[in-house]
């Protein structure tokens, strides 16, 4: 947790001058790059090409637009709570990871 006084948004990583926040920034922009690639990408070459089977799920439900924006406000929800719990290391590990297994793959189909 940050320390006594400090504001989450001003708390800077551990060893570092980089606001903790820039975390959360990041893997904000990555699930949204996430989320505009899935949905060109399923519009492109249908539901077939999602590989998560509760996304895919729900996109025929209920729609690409109110699953993928669900789903990603979850995710950057619990990047927040991460941040909060000083959880850096964890966060910066899930946004290396969303950009390696979900959006370098769809950029690479969509290209």
């Amino acid at each position: 947790m940050s320390a006594a006084g400090s504001s989450p948004v001003t708390t800077t990583l551990p060893g570092s001058t980089t606001r903790g926040i820039a975390a959360v920034a990041l893997f904000t922009a990555v699930q949204l790059a996430d989320g505009v690639l899935t949905a060109e990408g399923v519009a492109r070459f249908g539901l077939g090409f999602e590989s998560n089977p509760v996304i895919s799920l729900l996109i025929a439900a209920i729609g690409a637009g109110a699953t993928l924006s669900i789903a990603k406000m979850v995710a950057v929800a619990m990047a927040v709570r991460l941040h909060g719990g000083g959880n850096h290391l964890t966060l910066a590990l899930l946004t290396v990871f969303y950009v390696f297994v979900a959006v370098l793959p769809w950029a690479s189909v969509l290209m």
